[in-house]
């Protein structure tokens, strides 16, 4: 689609050594990332989603191994300085671009934190990031990290217990309504225990599955034209 390049964001890698100046610029799509309570022009990245060309997205995943600061801006965005933090993941792929002979590269990074929001990952945590606001997704996201019982019917009563008691914030995102979640498995268990025995909750007839209402929670962007892709 046309001026689509107009809504993503940019990402930007500046580096000066004795014998040679690295400068990247890449078009970015997602970005997930925690500028803290003082939100002081710096922060911790969590996904961060770019494409471009083949050499610029192999300097990008090197410079992301070597815990480099990044510089991004986007709709909405200020500019704004982030590092991925130690064990980042990256993931590279390709993008097949309609009157290219070559497909544009992409690649796509997540911090450790984020990584470990997996089934089972860092059972311990205290904080959990996830990608979307909508109620259900983020009780549902808990649910299977911690392996908690949870219900979507639950969804509402959840959210208004992490605003009550001040245990979600939302993050800067790009393509996504980010948040990060105050808690551990035993601290949501006893919310569940406590609500259940207040009658604030309650455990539905019958044995069947669960229906989450799990939409894509990333919000669509448009394809890239040939143009877009030879950022």
């Amino acid at each position: 689609m046309k001026n689509a390049h107009l809504r993503l964001g940019q990402l930007q890698y500046h580096k000066v050594t004795h014998d040679t100046t690295i400068d990247v610029r890449l078009y970015l799509d997602r970005l997930i990332a925690d500028c803290g309570k003082e939100n002081c022009g710096t922060a911790r990245a969590h996904l961060i989603s770019v494409f471009g060309g083949e050499q610029e997205v192999a300097a990008i995943a090197g410079a992301i191994g070597e815990q480099g600061i990044f510089q991004v801006r986007g709709p909405g965005i200020a500019a704004l300085r982030i590092s991925l933090g130690e064990d980042a993941e990256v993931f590279r792929g390709s993008i097949s671009v309609p009157g290219r002979k070559r497909p544009a590269r992409h690649l796509v990074a997540v911090s450790k934190e984020l990584a470990l929001t997996w089934r089972g990952g860092d059972l311990k945590a205290r904080q959990t990031v996830v990608c979307s606001d909508d109620p259900q997704f983020v009780l549902y996201r808990i649910g299977v990290r911690f392996g908690l019982p949870v219900l979507p019917e639950w969804s509402e009563w959840f959210w208004r217990e992490l605003e009550t008691r001040n245990a979600v914030r939302r993050l800067v995102g790009l393509g996504c309504r980010p948040l990060v979640l105050s808690g551990t498995k035993k601290r949501f268990l006893g919310w569940i225990g406590h609500a259940l025995k207040r009658g604030r909750i309650h455990i539905p007839d019958g044995t069947g599955r669960p229906n989450w209402n799990l939409a894509c929670q990333f919000e669509p962007t448009s394809a890239i034209s040939g143009d877009e892709a030879a950022a």
